[in-house]
């Protein structure tokens, strides 16, 4: 399986949020828990778009 943002080979990949690409963990700019089953991941490239970080920063346990 391959990064969809660095084209490396990877074996475990995380879904980005904001532009629902599979990122590798070199490739994971910040990750949280809203809850204790969910985990949201934004990526390098969507972090340095200011609506997605202030969306994802913003995100509350009623907005998962």
């Amino acid at each position: 399986m391959l990064c969809e943002r660095c084209s490396a080979e990877i074996y475990k990949h995380e879904f980005c949020r904001y532009c629902n690409r599979k990122i590798c963990t070199n490739c994971v700019k910040s990750s949280r828990r809203v809850s204790k089953t969910q985990r949201i991941v934004i990526c390098k490239d969507c972090w340095s778009v200011m609506k997605r970080r202030k969306a994802f920063k913003s995100m509350s346990k009623d907005q998962a």
